[in-house]
């Protein structure tokens, strides 16, 4: 593949890996006779709403305080572990500084909040190698709308879109919508189910398929 701009969606892709932290949530929660599963639901709308620009962090702590009953200090403390329990793995890490190191152009475009991204960035001291960084939150649309893709895209020519690969592991959500500007779509496939990702049908067939980070050195 002719490939000069590689970008990587963010959770489930470069932050392929999560702690597992519902029993620590879970013991947050005893005292108001709540469990994670019974409260998440609540939780993830809010934070896609979060990542499209439509309320604040703050704001889900007040919100979500008054609707389930739970201090704010304590939706603060599952907030920061369910921050924390991202993971990014060697694998992932060496890979993007091979990349970087032979010269492509790298970005990131995530359906997340900019206090999330930027506050793993930092942890972990890789955004040195993005060149260029496309956050929902700071867009105010979520991938697939178009409006986010040309956003990510628009240092680079239109006649160069065919040189663009986007890795990912969403199909629908991701893949689909980007294909259509003409860039190769890499399917970062792996064996997720459980309550914040569930296992995608397949409506399309990506260009390449990868089920460990490392191949891409092998397509691009």
């Amino acid at each position: 593949m002719e490939c000069k701009y590689i970008f990587f969606d963010w959770g489930y892709t470069l932050i392929s890996k999560f702690e597992n932290v519902d029993d620590k949530i879970n013991k947050i929660l005893e005292k108001y006779n709540l469990q994670w599963d019974d409260i998440f639901r609540k939780w993830k709308s809010y934070q896609i709403l979060n990542s499209l620009g439509k309320i604040t962090e703050k704001e889900i702590y007040e919100d979500l305080s008054l609707i389930l009953n739970i201090s704010k200090e304590d939706l603060e403390e599952i907030d920061m572990l369910l921050l924390e329990s991202h993971i990014l793995d060697e694998e992932t890490r060496n890979t993007i500084i091979k990349l970087y190191e032979k010269g492509y152009y790298l970005g990131i475009i995530s359906n997340n909040s900019i206090r999330n991204v930027e506050y793993i960035l930092e942890r972990e001291d890789i955004e040195k190698y993005f060149k260029k960084i496309i956050i929902s939150e700071a867009v105010k649309e979520r991938k697939p709308n178009l409006k986010v893709y040309m956003k990510a895209f628009e240092d680079i020519p239109k006649q160069e879109y065919n040189k663009i690969a986007f890795v990912s592991d969403e199909l629908l959500e991701d893949l689909l919508g980007v294909k259509i500007l003409g860039v190769k779509t890499i399917w970062y496939e792996q064996e997720i189910n459980n309550k914040w990702k569930k296992k995608e049908e397949i409506l399309m067939e990506p260009d390449y398929k990868i089920k460990s980070m490392k191949e891409i050195l092998n397509i691009v």
